[in-house]
Order: C-alpha cells, then sequence, then structure tokens
C-alpha cells in the first residue's frame, strides 16, 4: 500500500518521538520531516523489527499475522476495527496526557503506536475507504507465515451433485425468443425490466415463469442497445434495433454468453441486490457494481473445476471481507426490510440477511442464468466462461456445430436449440410458436417447434417478407432442400388462393321442435348470431359467440341441452 516513509511523513512530531522511544531510537532532529526520514531508516536497520516483535503478546501477533495475510497486508479499517479494537482519536496534547501506549485499550492501538500498522484511505470498488495496513518495507522484512498461518481456502470442496439442473448455457436462446417476440408483436417491454410475471413472454422461455431472469435478460439487451423504447406516438413499443441486433443473433454461442456477462458484470443500471429475494427497500442504498465484485473477487480465490459449498463461501468472505458492498462499514444508515414479514434489517447482526443472500443470489442467479457457474443442491462450480470472466483463463471461441433444420408434411419446422439464434429469430417470423424445449443437462439439447400456418403467414407478409422470394428459399436452404413436396404444394396453393379451403372455429344449434325454431329465430339478439343453416332447425355458430347464446337462451327460459363441449364448471 504505503511505503514507511510515506506513511511517517504525515505524523505530527510528538506521535513520531513516541515510535522513536518505543523503537529504541534516539533522534537527531526536531523538525517533523526530518524526523520522519530519520526514524524510517532506524526502523529498516537490521534486528529492528525483530526487537519490537519480540514485546507483541500471542494476540497482537494473531493480529498483525491476520493483516500480513491479506493480500498487500491491508484490511478494511471497520472490519479490523471489529476484530480487535479500536484507535482512539487523540491530538498531541491529550497523547501527551494520557501516553495512550503505555495502556492501549485494543490490540490495534497498541500496535499503532509501535508503529506495526497505519491507516490510509485508498480506492476500492466501493470508492474510497479507509484501510489499516502494515508498511510496505515492514510488510516485506516480516517473518513469512507458517502453512497453518496463510490465507484460508474460501470455504471447502464437496462432492458433486448426482443431478444436475440443464440449461446452463441456455441465455442466448432465451434472449432470442424476447426479441423474436418484440419484433413480431408491438410489445412494451418496461414491464419485463420487473420481477412481476408476465405469463406471455414467460412461458415461452427454456427456463420459464422465472420473473427475475427474464428481467435480467431484458436488462441485458437494454445495455448492449439490441433494443430501444420507440418514438412513435399511441402504443409504446419496444423496437428491436437491427443494426446491433442482427451482428449478434450471427455471433457464435461463446461470443454472445461473454458479451452477456460481462454487460452484466459492469452494469450499474442492473442492481443484484434489489432483485435478491426476500429483501425490499423503498430506496436501495447500494452500489450494485461494488457488491458485485466484492463477491467476484472472493470467488477469484475458489479452485477450478471443483465443486464448493456454497454455505462454507458465504461464511469466508463473512469472515474476510463483510464490508464488500459497505464503503466504511455502514450498517447503520441502510434500512431494508424482510419481504415476508416487513422486519426492518438494520445492523452488522443482519448481515446473512443481506450480504449473506446476495452473495447466493448472484451466484444461483446471474451467474448461473449466464453459464458462469453450475449450482446445485448447496453447491456451486466455476465453468470456463466463469473463470475466463475472473480472469483465470481463456474465453471459449469454438465455432457453433453444424446444423439443419427439417420440416415434416404438415408444414412443422425443427430447430435443433443448438441452431443459429439468427435462423431462429427469422423463422420464428413467419411461422407459429410452439412450446420452447425444456433445459437439458443431457447432449441432446432438445428442438424449437414452429409450424407453417395462415396467421403466421398473412403476419409476416405484411412486415415484407414474399414467400417465393423470401421464406422457400430461406427453408429450402436451411433444410438442405428436404422440404416435403406436400408442403411446397400447400404454399403453393395458400399464395394463389388463400382461402380456398376455410375452416370454421363453430358449434351447431340444433332445436329439434319447431316451435321453439321460430322462438329462437325470432329472438334478434340471437339471430345475429346464427350462421348458416345446417339442415332443418340446426345453425352454424362461431365458437366465440356461444357463452352470449347460452346466456341469451336461458334468459328466453331454454335450457339448452349441451353435448360434447365442457362447460366452465366442469372439472
Amino acid at each position: 500500500m504505503l511505503t514507511l516513509a510515506r506513511t511517517l511523513v504525515d505524523y505530527e512530531a510528538d506521535l513520531l518521538a513516541t515510535i522513536a522511544e518505543l523503537w529504541d531510537v534516539e533522534l537527531a532532529s526536531s523538525e517533523p520531516l526530518a524526523m520522519a526520514d530519520e526514524l524510517g531508516r532506524a526502523m529498516l536497520e537490521p534486528g529492528a523489527l525483530e526487537a519490537i516483535l519480540a514485546l507483541l503478546s500471542a494476540e497482537e501477533h494473531a493480529a498483525r499475522q491476520a493483516l500480513q495475510a491479506q493480500p498487500g497486508g491491508r484490511m478494511l479499517l471497520s472490519h479490523f476495527v471489529r476484530l480487535y479494537g479500536d484507535i482512539r482519536p487523540m491530538g498531541p496534547a491529550r497523547r501527551a496526557r494520557e501516553r495512550p501506549w503505555r495502556e492501549p485499550v485494543s490490540i490495534t492501538e497498541k500496535l499503532f503506536y509501535y508503529g506495526l500498522i497505519a491507516r490510509a484511505f485508498d480506492q476500492s470498488p466501493a470508492g474510497a475507504q479507509e484501510y489499516i495496513y502494515i508498511p510496505e518495507e515492514l510488510l516485506a522484512r516480516l517473518p513469512p507465515l507458517a502453512p497453518e498461518e496463510t490465507r484460508k481456502p474460501p470455504g471447502y470442496a464437496v462432492s458433486p451433485p448426482r443431478r444436475l439442473k440443464g440449461g446452463r448455457d441456455i441465455a442466448p436462446d432465451d434472449l432470442t425468443t424476447l426479441l423474436a417476440y418484440l419484433r413480431v408483436r408491438p410489445t412494451d417491454a418496461h414491464p419485463w425490466l420487473h420481477p412481476d410475471p408476465q405469463p406471455r413472454i414467460d412461458r415461452r422461455l427454456r427456463r420459464p415463469d422465472d420473473p427475475l431472469y427474464r428481467a435480467l435478460l431484458t436488462h441485458l439487451a437494454y445495455a448492449l442497445g439490441l433494443i430501444e423504447d420507440g418514438a412513435g406516438a399511441g402504443l409504446v413499443a419496444t423496437e428491436v434495433v437491427a443494426e446491433t441486433a442482427r451482428p449478434w443473433l450471427e455471433a457464435p454461442r461463446w461470443h454472445q454468453l461473454r458479451s452477456l456477462a460481462e454487460t452484466w458484470r459492469s452494469s450499474v443500471a442492473w442492481n443484484d441486490l434489489a432483485f435478491t429475494p426476500g429483501l425490499e427497500a423503498d430506496d436501495w442504498p447500494n452500489d450494485p457494481a461494488a457488491g458485485r465484485e466484492g463477491v467476484l473477487a472472493a470467488l477469484a480465490l475458489v479452485p477450478a473445476e471443483i465443486w464448493w459449498s456454497l454455505d462454507s463461501f458465504v461464511d469466508f468472505v463473512k469472515a474476510t471481507n463483510p464490508d464488500f458492498q459497505r464503503p466504511g462499514g455502514d450498517y447503520a444508515s441502510w434500512y431494508l426490510h424482510d419481504a415476508y414479514t416487513g422486519e426492518v434489517l438494520h445492523g452488522l447482526h443482519y448481515w446473512d440477511y443481506i450480504e449473506g443472500a446476495l452473495i447466493r443470489f448472484i451466484i444461483e442467479g446471474p451467474m448461473s442464468w449466464l453459464g458462469l457457474a453450475e449450482s446445485a443442491w448447496g453447491a456451486f462450480c466455476l465453468t470456463q466462461l466463469g473463470l475466463a470472466l475472473l480472469g483465470r483463463g481463456e474465453w471459449p471461441s469454438e465455432p457453433d456445430p453444424e446444423t439443419r433444420i427439417a420440416v415434416d408434411p404438415r408444414g412443422v419446422i425443427s430447430i435443433p436449440a443448438t441452431a443459429s439464434r439468427y435462423q431462429r429469430f427469422q423463422i420464428s417470423r413467419f411461422a407459429s410458436w410452439f412450446p420452447a424445449p425444456p433445459p437439458n443437462p443431457g447432449a441432446d439439447e432438445g428442438k424449437y417447434l414452429y409450424q407453417l400456418t395462415v396467421r403466421a403467414l398473412d403476419r409476416a407478409r405484411l412486415q415484407g417478407f414474399h414467400l417465393q422470394e423470401h421464406i422457400v428459399p430461406f427453408v429450402e436452404r436451411l433444410s438442405a432442400h428436404s422440404v416435403p413436396r406436400s408442403v411446397m404444394t400447400m404454399l403453393d396453393g395458400w399464395e394463389g388462393q388463400p382461402d380456398q379451403v376455410v375452416v370454421h372455429d363453430a358449434v351447431v344449434l340444433e332445436a329439434k321442435d319447431p316451435g321453439i325454431d321460430e322462438r329462437i329465430k325470432g329472438n334478434a339478439q340471437i339471430a345475429q348470431w346464427l350462421g348458416r343453416p345446417l339442415g332443418p332447425h340446426t345453425y352454424l355458430v362461431m365458437r366465440r359467440h356461444l357463452p352470449s347464446l347460452l346466456n341469451a337462451l336461458r334468459e328466453m327460459g331454454i335450457l339448452p341441452y349441451i353435448k360434447g363441449i365442457v362447460e366452465e364448471d366442469e372439472p
């Protein structure tokens, strides 16, 4: 951190004289700058440090060794004083009167007046924070730590879980689905940024019904410039930005995962703490990037390719860097609430409810969703992507596997989940969607299914797609020219005469008594719903009119016999 000379130069003359006395150094000068220079040289004389260390108790040695074991020999002041006590603020007059080095109130105060530690501000991910540190030259001359005194591992390893959830690398697939949905249906994506269910889109994702996951993907889509708010009047629709979305969709999966991971790491718009289950706040007081970096810094110590206990990792952070997201260890000004009980979570004793929960969420949430870690049953393992994000490995760069789509005689298009996201994005624009394949931990990642339908083809035509110029050549190329003849005939027939065969979504109303038939036809309200006759006293009725028709018949005193149709109150 700071050199011994840089440390001493800021001390007042009486403090320099005190340290010199304790080190058994006679200072010739009385001018502070000269005193600091003279004292610094004397403290580095051979044998001087060893003589001071011999005066320390076992507890004081333990505190010094704990600080020595930290990177750069420094620790947040707030954490160190919680462990070893504080240093009373004193000026020259009070020091001369009380002589605190003779009866120090804490281990920290003893080590400070003996010149073995100092305090200074330095930059951290959370901003400028105050640290306790060992000056550089003294740190280099301290006896090496025994193996049991060196930095402890960040927890302990566990056996790999027997069953793993799939979908480690599916975030690009689901983000593609979000983009395709926005391209096909005018939609305001802002509600997707919040952890509230959005059934229409949530159920289409490979990790379905997880609003937090969908909210993160939407944040990342905005941050990457893949989508933007529309500028038109009327309905506010989020627009897909073709200039940035197409290159991203065409990129290999590894590149897409890297872009998502790096964007999440640097994002200040996405606040992991605000999405941590069980927490609420009127105003979130934290710096999102600082808290995230604190967790990632601790994860950099977790061994590669080993399953690790999540509980033990949380305990490690609590013991070594509990203030990773709180500048200056401020536990007094944060007012968070338990989302279930409304209890105010205020103070250090709620660390596990806040910091501990945040660590768990980051690992089991965003890091697992973005392919940076696998997590299951209270354990986690860093992936190749996770190690790369932490600077402990190279980013993967393999190209996507070669795939091709299949088209069956019914016009159902089958797309391997490993296929190009751009190809699926385009197919989704002229074909109707089926449910997404579930995550699969095995080699077969499943298939996306779409079907060529009149509604989807009409929608594509309105967006500028032409059947023979765009759709047919595209499907032929991706299927290696294996489109069944029936599908080609179907498409040709639809383009020439779209309404050649019409299927009605309808029900049949039959009145067996001619008198009742006359009553029904004479009711003006019901008559508007009766379609063309199918036979004597028998009519076609569109299904959407069925509830109104049934109510109108009951109001006429007719209780219709329902045959082959499940009424609303039936199981």
